[in-house]
């Protein structure tokens, strides 16, 4: 306890605390929040006080990183101006406070308030969150993913109560860019991942590697730098601006652009139920004012992310790869096998009612976003914004949304 209470003090804004070995960047949003209402003051705007809430939000990513920097550190003080200042966070970034494996159960005890979750870390805990992540190997728009997985999990049943059951509120969710492969050796074509060991994000992935001759490391996303340093790994199996965002491009000096689709599992903002109940009908509806923006936000700057740390990377010695055609075959024609696969998951480790009718839900409210997709300029970041609002958050009472 009293380690957890020094490093929730509240501290200066950009402040860095330090433990060994690690570093966890604390950022107090207070002196924004106190110009905001002293704004509304002014302006005679403000409304009917509501009690100041301070809470903590964590995320275990490097701030840099895209999910990080827009689905937190600009998105919190979003949230705490339309709480009229009333929402007070401190975010931590990092793995300090809460590690990538213990984020489900430090969210649900009330360490932070507000968290994002990466599900397959905690897979007995989320088994519906896990076959579903298993479909993410036959997408490839993260901006798509992300708006349909969101809607999935705050609208159907069955992923409604996976959330009550670990005492979290599903508030947002995220899709990365497509996975591509991270090498310490040319990888041109399947030949060559014989025997290799990968590191890859879930049970879809493992059984494409395995497929094709690799060997599988499950080991957490945090680690595959020092994995590759040490040999450890052969390849991680990760979207390619991780070259620049976690420094893989110190090494590993090969990347393979072959699309293995992308990852949606867990959450990027989720709330402690508790807290979530705690709040006023006001501040609820603050969460879903301003989470539409971050999510297209980050999904926007993850794109212009992976251009950037392509073109950086070759100044790091790093060789660019594109797929070779027995590569992109062996996609192909293990694609038709995920939904069996996830349906067999489901049925053998999860045990999991009626995995086929949950599956059909979300193919058709991604199938439904693809059509409103079209019907935008992709271009237009609040066209999007706008759309996410009006066929999900308006349609979702903030005073009765996962009160139960």
């Amino acid at each position: 306890m009293d380690h957890l209470r020094t490093i929730t003090r509240r501290l200066k804004l950009n402040q860095s605390y330090f433990y060994p070995g690690e570093k966890m960047h604390i950022i107090q949003y207070s002196k924004r929040s106190l110009s905001a209402a002293l704004s509304m003051v002014l302006a005679g705007a403000m409304p009917a006080a509501a009690q100041s809430v301070d809470f903590n939000a964590s995320i275990w990513l490097p701030e840099s990183h895209p999910l990080a920097r827009y689905s937190y550190v600009e998105w919190l003080p979003r949230l705490e101006e339309a709480s009229g200042g009333s929402l007070n966070p401190t975010l931590f970034t990092g793995p300090v406070l809460l590690p990538p494996d213990t984020t489900l159960s430090g969210l649900r005890d009330g360490i932070a308030q507000v968290a994002f979750h990466a599900g397959t870390y905690t897979p007995s805990d989320l088994p519906e969150d896990n076959v579903l992540a298993q479909l993410a190997f036959n997408y490839s728009d993260h901006l798509l993913a992300g708006i349909a997985i969101t809607e999935a999990n705050m609208t159907i049943p069955a992923l409604q109560d996976q959330w009550r059951r670990n005492g979290i509120v599903f508030l947002g969710g995220y899709a990365t860019l497509p996975y591509n492969l991270v090498c310490s050796s040319p990888v041109n074509g399947p030949e060559d991942l014989q025997g290799l060991r990968i590191r890859v994000p879930g049970a879809a992935h493992s059984d494409w590697a395995n497929s094709v001759g690799a060997v599988t490391v499950n080991v957490p996303s945090s680690e595959m730098y020092a994995g590759l340093d040490r040999g450890q790994l052969d390849c991680a199996a990760v979207p390619a601006n991780d070259l620049q965002s976690r420094s893989l491009w110190e090494v590993a000096k090969y990347v393979n652009m072959v699309d293995l689709g992308v990852y949606w599992a867990g959450f990027m903002q989720g709330a402690n139920r508790d807290f979530w109940h705690s709040l006023t009908d006001a501040q609820r509806q603050a969460f879903f004012d301003t989470i539409p923006q971050a999510l297209v936000e980050q999904a926007n700057d993850y794109s212009n992310s992976l251009s950037a740390a392509l073109e950086a990377s070759l100044e790091h010695d790093v060789e660019i790869i594109e797929p070779s055609a027995e590569m992109l075959d062996a996609i192909s024609d293990f694609g038709p096998s995920v939904v069996e696969g996830a349906i067999a998951l489901a049925a053998d480790e999860f045990d999991v009612s009626d995995p086929e009718a949950l599956i059909a839900a979300v193919v058709e409210i991604f199938e439904k976003w693809e059509g409103l997709l079209a019907t935008v300029d992709r271009n237009d970041p609040e066209a999007i914004i706008t759309l996410i609002g009006e066929q999900i958050y308006a349609n979702i009472d903030a005073s009765t949304y996962a009160m139960d």
